[in-house]
């Protein structure tokens, strides 16, 4: 993703993604190849790891989404496919094999080796990585989200707690007033 994009623009790619994966069609080409997606696949278990009763990455859909992403979406696949060649070079760099082939520890050491010198395509692969996650309803209900369309209104605030605030207004001002 570049400096251009919004997190209104992200937020609302990733909603309108999020309720439209079930309904896109599989196209026949693919647009990443059979190496990008196993790096891609790895890249992403090692990014956002399962554990304390999340999913990793790939496990709540990320890979499919991220599929689909870049069959639409031009410029996605240039970015995603572009990140995973430099981690290919990395990986080659380092231990003479491709990312697919190293072991974890070498996966993990190209990773941190990417983001360390070639940081804008690391965060090109991580902030893909993070919208293939937190744009899932499946991890939205792991982490207590719920979508509210603007449409109508939300959940209501919990009235506010005066007893919140009374430390801070027990204390002296720590400023003058001329």
């Amino acid at each position: 993703m570049d400096s251009d994009s919004t997190r209104r623009a992200f937020l609302g790619a990733g909603v309108a993604g999020a309720a439209l994966i079930t309904q896109i069609q599989p196209l026949d080409a693919a647009v990443l190849t059979p190496g990008e997606h196993a790096s891609l696949a790895l890249a992403m278990e090692l990014i956002i790891p399962a554990g304390d009763g999340m999913p990793s990455a790939r496990d709540a859909g990320g890979l499919e989404y991220l599929d689909a992403l870049a069959r639409r979406d031009p410029r996605a696949a240039s970015d995603i496919a572009g990140a995973l060649a430099v981690l290919e070079a990395f990986g080659t760099r380092s231990a003479g094999r491709s990312f697919a082939a190293l072991d974890t520890a070498g996966r993990v050491a190209t990773l941190k080796a990417m983001e360390a010198e070639a940081a804008p395509q690391f965060a090109t692969l991580r902030d893909y990585v993070y919208e293939s996650y937190y744009t899932q309803p499946r991890v939205w209900k792991l982490i207590g989200y719920e979508l509210y369309p603007t449409d109508h209104s939300g959940p209501l605030m919990a009235p506010f707690d005066e007893a919140l605030v009374q430390q801070v207004q027990a204390r002296p001002k720590l400023w003058r007033e001329d």
